[in-house]
């Protein structure tokens, strides 16, 4: 896994893809079948036909990775990005054949480093960038997204929780770093 984080910048290729050619890898559709984060996120005023809307450093700032799968591409993170980017093609915002850049990893990743991937991405939006305020509907998707280990009193304690928030151990913790009550988490 280390390997893969030293070198994921110098093997990644950044390139234009057709939208209808990213779909979700299998980790993220399980996930998002348990729990999807966007019924979960703070109502956003959408921009309107005539937007000046900066589709292009959204594409930056929040990156689409993936794998090429057969003929389509499989995304890890960037699924916000991915759904703003379809709506807005969807709502005629962009052209059809408007391509998005991604980053285009080398081979498909095991399963481990696109769980941990896809967790990155969720939680950074989620707990880093507070797209979510209810403090009951967060403990629900962290719940359904991260694996309780055997021995441990909760999933703050867990292997893949710890790997991503090591600091962040317990419940009381993780409540103060978002600056919410305990009770309902």
């Amino acid at each position: 896994m280390e390997r893969f984080h030293r070198n994921i910048l110098t093997q990644a290729q950044w390139q234009p893809i057709a939208i209808d050619l990213l779909v979700q890898d299998d980790i993220l559709e399980s996930m998002f079948a348990a729990a999807h984060p966007s019924s979960l996120l703070r109502n956003q005023a959408q921009p309107g036909q005539n937007s000046n809307f900066r589709f292009n450093l959204l594409a930056l700032q929040s990156p689409v990775i993936c794998y090429s799968f057969r003929r389509h591409y499989r995304y890890l993170s960037g699924a916000f990005t991915v759904e703003k980017w379809s709506k807005a093609i969807a709502d005629r915002q962009l052209e059809s054949d408007t391509t998005m850049p991604v980053f285009i990893l080398p081979k498909k990743p095991s399963e481990t480093i696109r769980r941990q991937l896809i967790q990155f991405d969720l939680t950074n939006n989620l707990l880093d960038k507070c797209f979510v305020s209810d403090t009951k509907k967060l403990s629900f998707v962290l719940r359904n997204w991260f694996k309780k280990d055997k021995d441990a009193r909760s999933i703050f304690q867990s292997q893949e929780w710890r790997s991503l928030y090591p600091q962040l151990n317990t419940a009381e913790k993780v409540a103060n770093y978002l600056s919410i009550t305990k009770k309902d988490f």
